[in-house]
C-alpha cells in the first residue's frame, strides 16, 4: 500500500480497531496476502482437480435403487454405502505408519468399526463437513429404529416425525433455488421427498469422500475449496447424477 493510501483502503473491522495508521496498514497488507494466496492455491487445486476422473459407477447403483427400491429398505441400504464411503474417505485421510496398520482401526473393537464411530469422528477430527455427518447420524438412527421396529407398513413415523424430520430437506432447497426446480418437486410426498434429499446427501458424501482430504492437504479451507464458485467439475458431475435421480423421483410420484 502507497504511503497516504486512505482509510477506506481498510476492511471495516481493521478500519474501526483502536490501533494506529501503521499498524492497520500491516494488518490489511498481511490479510491481503493471505487471501491472494489462498485464491492462487484454490485455482491451482480446482485445475489439478479437474484433469482426474470420479468414479460415480457406485453412486448411479445407489440412485436406481433410491428412486425404485420399497422405502424401508432405503436407510438400510444408503447406511451401507455412506459406512463404505466413510471408511475409504478415513483411509485416504489417515497417515501412514500407524502402529498396527491402517486396518487394524477398522476390524474388531477398532474405534472406526462402526458406522457411529464413524461418524462421530469424522465430525470431531474434520474428515468430511460436520454438517453431512449430522445428516448421516440422523439416517443411522433412522435405520436402527426400523430394524428393531415389527410393523414398519406406515413409514410417516419414521420419515415425518423421527430422526430424519432432522435431515435437511433437499426437495426445499431445489424449489428455491428455481421455477424449473420448484416444478420438479411440487406435489412431492413425504417419501418422495425423503429419497430426493437422500441421493442428494450421498452425492455430497461421495464428492467429500473422494475431494475433501485433498483439499486440506492443500492447505485449503474444505468447505471454500470444493464448494465456492467455480467449483471442481467434480461437484457438477456428481449433481448430475442427483438431479437425474431426482427427476425420476418426481416422474414416478
Amino acid at each position: 500500500m502507497p504511503n497516504g493510501a486512505p482509510e477506506d483502503w481498510f476492511d471495516d473491522d481493521i478500519a474501526e480497531m483502536d490501533l494506529g495508521y501503521g499498524e492497520k496498514a500491516g494488518l490489511q497488507i498481511y490479510r491481503n496476502y493471505g487471501k491472494s494466496f489462498e485464491a492462487h492455491a484454490r485455482k491451482a487445486f480446482v485445475e489439478a482437480l479437474d484433469t482426474e476422473q470420479i468414479d460415480l459407477g457406485e453412486l448411479k447403483k445407489l440412485a436406481s435403487k433410491i428412486v425404485a427400491e420399497d422405502a424401508r429398505f432405503l436407510p438400510v441400504i444408503a447406511c451401507a454405502f455412506a459406512d463404505q464411503q466413510l471408511e475409504a474417505a478415513f483411509k485416504a485421510a489417515l497417515p501412514e505408519g500407524i502402529p498396527g496398520g491402517k486396518a487394524s482401526l477398522f476390524r474388531g473393537y477398532g474405534p472406526l468399526s462402526s458406522l457411529a464411530q464413524r461418524i462421530q469422528l469424522a465430525y470431531a477430527f474434520n474428515i468430511l463437513s460436520p454438517d453431512l455427518m449430522k445428516d448421516l447420524d440422523h439416517l443411522r438412527a433412522t435405520r436402527n429404529a426400523i430394524s428393531h421396529s415389527w410393523d414398519v407398513s406406515n413409514l410417516d413415523g419414521f420419515l415425518v416425525d423421527g430422526r430424519l424430520g432432522e435431515m435437511v430437506r433437499v426437495d426445499g432447497i431445489l424449489a428455491e433455488r428455481s421455477a424449473a426446480d420448484e416444478q420438479l418437486v411440487r406435489g412431492l410426498d413425504a417419501i418422495g421427498g425423503f429419497r430426493v434429499s437422500l441421493i442428494w446427501i450421498m452425492s455430497r458424501l461421495v464428492y467429500e469422500a473422494a475431494a475433501y482430504h485433498r483439499a486440506k492437504a492443500a492447505n485449503l479451507h474444505p468447505q471454500h475449496a470444493l464448494y465456492d464458485d467455480p467449483p471442481p467439475k467434480w461437484l457438477r458431475l456428481v449433481g448430475e447424477v442427483a438431479l437425474d435421480a431426482s427427476r425420476q423421483i418426481a416422474n414416478n410420484g
